[in-house]
């Protein structure tokens, strides 16, 4: 009787303590279990690359470049992902036949530019041939050339950037030169991590509510634009401890059922009691509640499986009722320090 009663004493506090000491685990494990394969080489795909300066600077013309930082938010691009200028910008004007003119020139942190002959001009947010229009009229009404021919084209594409966070490999801004496929961002960062639940958070900066994209299915045909944020979230995590061979936390990625989650902790150790398993549940009160399950029964299909939710914890004590306090013991400094596994 009293060997009971330790162990229902050590089940409640288990059910009590797993919320805090949860959080504590994959806070301190997260960054280790990622550590080995999460580098990636510089993407060469093309407007991908995270530098893409094509002409140098002349001299004079750097201005703020230094002091310039991407930034993929608070531009208001065209639905089309057409470029338009904006502030760090290296601009490369040519009129034709009057090299003179010629010139590569940094937009300032107020979005001017000093031309050669003309003098500032506001240019941020415009698009390069509207720059290109407004400054053959200046020439020609100035007397300057009777029939100017003008291109601005965009050398260096600082303020065209995408921001990507969350479970990607290799997290940043990246430059985009009109629209690009959502894949190919994906590509250019090194792809999701393990942990990812699959879904994209995109946010427009002209829309307050993101769309949610499913990368599976979505990836290869949504577009994405200059300005446009992509965030990839962690998948919620179900805990498997106690007498099994790995003990941890696994990404619920897609639907998992218990038995499936066991094979994902590689199995039950010889000594596991699998005919009184512990299922511990968030309700939907905010308490936590406690389920016995047989998964011997389950495992030989003579009840039915139970899919796992999202930071569910799966206890599987030891078969003999005397040692349940060693078992317990071995469980629970493993929630503190177990690894996040992702899936095979």
């Amino acid at each position: 009787m009293r060997n009971k009663q330790m162990y229902v004493a050590t089940v409640i506090l288990l059910a009590g303590m797993s919320q805090a000491a949860a959080a504590n685990m994959f806070a301190q494990s997260a960054s280790g279990a990622q550590s080995s394969d999460l580098s990636s080489s510089e993407s060469t795909l093309p407007g991908m690359q995270k530098t893409t300066s094509s002409r140098g600077s002349r001299p004079g013309g750097g201005g703020a470049a230094s002091a310039i930082t991407p930034a993929a938010t608070g531009r208001l691009y065209p639905a089309s992902g057409e470029l338009l200028i904006g502030v760090g910008d290296l601009l490369h004007v040519a009129v034709f036949d009057t090299p003179e003119f010629d010139q590569d020139a940094r937009v300032d942190p107020e979005g001017h530019v000093d031309f050669n002959g003309i003098g500032s001009l506001a240019v941020e947010n415009m698009k390069p041939a509207d720059v290109a229009a407004m400054i053959q009229k200046k020439l020609k009404d100035d007397g300057m050339v009777l029939d100017p021919k003008v291109t601005v084209s965009i050398a260096d594409y600082i303020s065209h950037g995408v921001s990507i966070q969350g479970e990607i490999r290799t997290p940043g801004i990246y430059p985009v030169l009109g629209k690009r496929r959502l894949a190919d961002l994906l590509t250019a960062a090194g792809g999701p991590t393990e942990l990812s639940d699959g879904i994209a958070d995109i946010l427009h900066p002209s829309s307050p509510t993101p769309d949610h994209i499913d990368l599976k299915s979505s990836a290869d045909t949504y577009a994405i634009v200059p300005g446009d944020t992509i965030t990839l979230e962690r998948a919620p995590l179900v805990y498997i401890v106690g007498n099994v061979r790995r003990a941890g936390g696994f990404p619920l990625a897609r639907a998992t059922t218990i038995s499936q989650g066991l094979a994902l902790a590689q199995g039950l150790s010889p000594s596991a009691k699998d005919k009184q398993v512990y299922l511990f549940r968030d309700a939907d009160n905010g308490k936590r509640v406690v389920s016995v399950l047989n998964l011997h029964k389950i495992l030989r299909g003579k009840l039915a499986d139970v899919p796992l939710k999202p930071n569910d914890i799966v206890f599987i004590p030891n078969s003999s009722v005397a040692d349940v306090v060693k078992a317990t013991a071995a469980a629970l400094p493993g929630i503190g320090t177990a690894i996040i596994y992702a899936r095979p």
